[in-house]
């Protein structure tokens, strides 16, 4: 075999070499950085969580009292409790998605609704208030399901015992009242499934 051929074909080797080496640094990248991501979603789909704060300590033991009420009397909602190392850290999970309920001071509520400090990365932002909890909230995003709200917020009414927690106030809410909270305080009957929503009437 001349030097050449040999040449060539260690040449050709060190390429499929190359390439396996760069497919399989790709999938773990892929693996690495789409994963965990994948997998919040998955839980997060399948767990209602609610959000509280180390840095502001009642928000923990408040946060789970919430979910035992939840999980013993609706049990569907599969609620938890998750604790984040401040309050701009669930600012940053509920205005991404990430979280569906937190708990805030009322000062934090109003700070991140108005996106003053320390939330001015976030912007103004809007949020709906489901229950009162002192000098705490319980807050969602607007498109929190109506359904889901009103359950909460009538689970959380019907069955709330102690530390003191009141149905959200529209008058003293630092923001609006969600949409299926003011259903449930208005007397009215539970929202449909969204997936039991026919399509929009055409417009007259």
């Amino acid at each position: 075999m001349s030097a050449t051929s040999t040449a060539q074909r260690q040449g050709s080797v060190r390429r499929r070499a190359a390439l396996k080496i760069a497919l399989g640094g790709a999938a773990w990248l892929l693996c690495g950085a789409h994963t965990p991501y994948g997998q919040w979603q998955v839980y997060r789909r399948r767990h209602l969580l609610v959000g509280t704060s180390k840095a502001d300590a009642p928000t923990y033991p408040l946060g789970q009292r919430i979910v035992e009420v939840l999980a013993s009397r609706l049990p569907e909602s599969s609620a938890r409790v998750t604790r984040g190392p401040n309050a701009w850290r669930l600012a940053s999970l509920i205005t991404s998605g990430q979280l569906e309920l937190v708990l805030l001071s009322t000062s934090d509520v109003a700070a991140l609704r108005d996106g003053r400090s320390p939330f001015e990365a976030f912007g103004a932002t809007r949020l709906c208030a489901l229950f009162a909890f002192g000098a705490h909230w319980l807050v969602c995003r607007p498109d929190f399901p109506e359904r889901h709200a009103y359950l909460v917020v009538e689970t959380l009414a019907t069955h709330w015992e102690a530390p003191p927690g009141e149905t959200p106030d529209p008058a003293r809410a630092p923001v609006p009242v969600h949409p299926g909270a003011l259903a449930y305080l208005r007397g009215e009957p539970l929202p449909a499934p969204v997936a039991a929503l026919g399509p929009a009437a055409p417009p007259r």
